[in-house]
């Protein structure tokens, strides 16, 4: 359990139903309890993580749950905006590029971005800082249900196989590195003592 939570990526992944927002905000806790600055990350979900620890509901702007804990529930909305604006670092432009009809029929119509801009997300803050140092030391990602959370993670690989060289290949080669480094990040099966969801962790396992 040490070795996990030594982590900058905690994946955990499981059925719905089985328990894994609970799961996750044990293992974060856990994870700011030995002094690092952790960030619990969800996606489109029914907050639970503000009931959790009784601050308020967590939204898309990082919340504070307390010492060193935080919290996030973005969805892709939000992930892309974020994104659009580290690059083009003005909202004006933003708005010009990504909100214009033209570019958004063009989005809608590229498969998987949803997913991949929550995924890009995560790993951001995994190499996020502020004045030089490491923003957050780990990243707890409570992953949509096991069918979802696979079909997720696999996107990077798609993308490296079927887009051309540019910069959504070299960032979908830096996630991959991540997502495959045992050192950096870890992935956790949550299940019930029952056999549909032993079963689905059973096969997301070998997947």
């Amino acid at each position: 359990m040490t070795a996990l939570l030594d982590r900058r990526l905690i994946l955990v992944a499981g059925k719905g139903g089985v328990g894994r927002s609970t799961i996750s905000a044990a293992i974060a806790s856990a994870c700011a309890r030995r002094g690092r600055r952790t960030l619990l990350f969800e996606a489109n979900a029914s907050d639970r993580f503000g009931q959790f620890f009784e601050s308020g509901p967590v939204g898309t702007e990082i919340k504070r749950l307390r010492e060193n804990l935080y919290a996030i529930n973005t969805n892709p909305t939000a992930a892309l905006e974020e994104y659009g604006l580290m690059i083009l670092r003005f909202k004006r432009v933003y708005r010009m590029v990504f909100e214009n009809r033209v570019t958004k029929y063009f989005l809608r119509a590229i498969p998987g971005l949803d997913d991949y801009t929550i995924l890009g997300k995560a790993w951001y803050h995994t190499t996020q800082k502020e004045k030089g140092k490491q923003t957050f030391d780990t990243i707890v990602f409570d992953l949509p249900a096991s069918g979802h959370s696979l079909s997720m993670l696999r996107i990077p690989w798609v993308i490296t196989e079927t887009v051309p060289e540019g910069p959504l290949t070299r960032d979908a080669r830096t996630i991959k590195s991540l997502l495959t480094d045992t050192d950096r990040t870890g992935l956790v099966l949550v299940t019930l003592a029952a056999v549909m969801p032993a079963n689905e962790a059973t096969e997301l396992s070998a997947a």
